[in-house]
């Protein structure tokens, strides 16, 4: 799994998470309809569990997804098999679901 280095956030009060999120603003993709349809999002914090994800527009992000990680140069750094588990208005909450199709692109 690719790491983000950022600066590390301690949790806030009334956090239940069990690792620490690391603040970030990268570049996403959310893969929907087969891989077929994509969206464009904003990684806003990121942990070895999962993420907070800030979409540009509010529309239904499906129960699960895969999530392309962008270079600064718009190339594909890893790619995550995903679990929506919260959506309020244009934020995302998703949980990193390991399996075999996790990756880092070569």
């Amino acid at each position: 799994m690719t790491s983000i280095p950022e600066t590390q956030v301690g949790k806030p009060v009334g956090e239940h998470r069990e690792d620490a999120r690391h603040r970030t603003l990268r570049k996403g993709r959310i893969l929907v309809n087969d891989l077929h349809s994509s969206f464009d999002v904003m990684i806003r914090d990121f942990s070895e569990e999962g993420m907070q994800l800030k979409l540009w527009e509010v529309w239904a992000v499906p129960e699960t997804f895969d999530l392309e990680l962008m270079s600064r140069y718009g190339h594909i750094e890893a790619i995550y098999h995903c679990e929506r588990r919260w959506q309020h208005g244009l934020l995302v909450g998703a949980h990193i679901i390991p399996d075999e199709r996790a990756q880092s692109p070569e």
